[in-house]
């Protein structure tokens, strides 16, 4: 367990205060709730255990990457280790979202769609269960081992760059502005319906997320990386800033609730073949209904981001008004 607690930037009056201030404790508060989770993951006693971790996870692995000019860290904390730490929870907790989200639109469908629908239940149960195993196995493994004496290590003997003692107003700009910069060039907030179509909006939401599925995915994890960075400096901008956050947040869950449609799609296809939809057309119909309703809500924020003035003004908060 780490031994060396650090005083948040706050409490430590009278010096500047440097980025290195606020990584220490970002990344031994991730840390801590991975291990403390620990005990619930291997007991499989909470579903919300397998979800903080995977959380943990992947903001510390957002931190390490965002913080990667700064840091001296060990190869196995690196990012590829905590991704691939993710991704074993990762597989546990999609199937733990499908769960719950086929037993909300599973409720109030016919009751022949129902039927069709608990050959589906039965193989994510059992498809769960697998993917536990392998959680279990993985918390076990001589790699996680690794990882948790590197973190431990890096923790009770923090090793910086020399830009990490920088003060905090000289430096925190050009890292926000690298994560938003590469978020900003995302093809996809130039996706578009195609206005001259002659389908339902429906429809149209549904062939656009089959063509351009993987590019609004991406963006949607552009969004969370610069979300996760973001909500370490609240304290050090006006609350314009939050209001940036606000608004990326709210695409996060846009996309989020996207994705997760798409991906109970792939999965009933992978059970019940490719007739699916004809085999389950109301559930197919609200599907494609929650997915056009969620792109009328990402529409206003898709269009007001591609103002070049909101861009600078975002930009410019960056630079100009962080609190010093």
């Amino acid at each position: 367990m780490v031994d060396r607690m650090t005083l948040s930037p706050q409490q430590e009056v009278g010096t500047p205060v440097t980025l290195a201030d606020y990584i220490y404790p970002a990344i031994q508060k991730q840390y801590i709730t991975i291990i403390n989770l620990e005990a619930d993951v291997l007991a499989d006693r909470d579903l919300e255990g397998v979800h903080q971790m995977r959380v943990s996870l992947r903001r510390l692995r957002s931190q390490i990457q965002a913080f990667a000019p700064i840091l001296n860290i060990p190869k196995v904390m690196g990012i590829a280790q905590i991704g691939q730490i993710a991704r074993t929870l990762g597989k546990v907790r999609d199937l733990d979202v499908l769960q719950d989200l086929l037993e909300n639109y599973r409720s109030s469908l016919p009751e022949s769609e129902q039927t069709h629908l608990e050959k589906v239940a039965a193989t994510l149960v059992k498809r769960r269960r697998k993917e536990v195993a392998k959680v279990k196995l993985m918390l076990d493994d001589r790699e996680y081992q690794y990882f948790k004496l590197g973190m431990n290590n890096w923790l009770n003997s923090p090793q910086y760059m020399s830009n990490a003692q920088v003060e905090l107003s000289a430096i925190l700009p050009d890292l926000l502005l690298t994560v938003a910069g590469q978020l900003f060039l995302n093809p996809g907030w130039w996706i578009d319906l195609d206005s001259e179509t002659e389908i339902t909006p429906e429809s149209g939401v549904s062939q656009l997320l089959t063509i351009h599925g993987e590019t609004m995915h991406g963006l949607r994890k552009q969004v969370k990386a610069l979300r996760y960075l973001m909500e370490m400096f609240p304290d050090r901008y006006p609350d314009r800033y939050r209001d940036y956050l606000k608004e990326f947040k709210q695409i996060h869950q846009i996309f989020g609730n996207i994705q997760d449609n798409l991906v109970l799609d792939k999965f009933i296809r992978k059970v019940l073949g490719k007739r699916s939809p004809i085999k389950l057309p109301i559930l197919y119909e609200r599907l494609a209904r929650s997915n056009y309703l969620n792109w009328q809500n990402w529409q206003p924020i898709q269009e007001r981001y591609r103002q070049s003035e909101i861009k600078q003004d975002f930009k410019l908060l960056l630079i100009q008004d962080i609190i010093k």
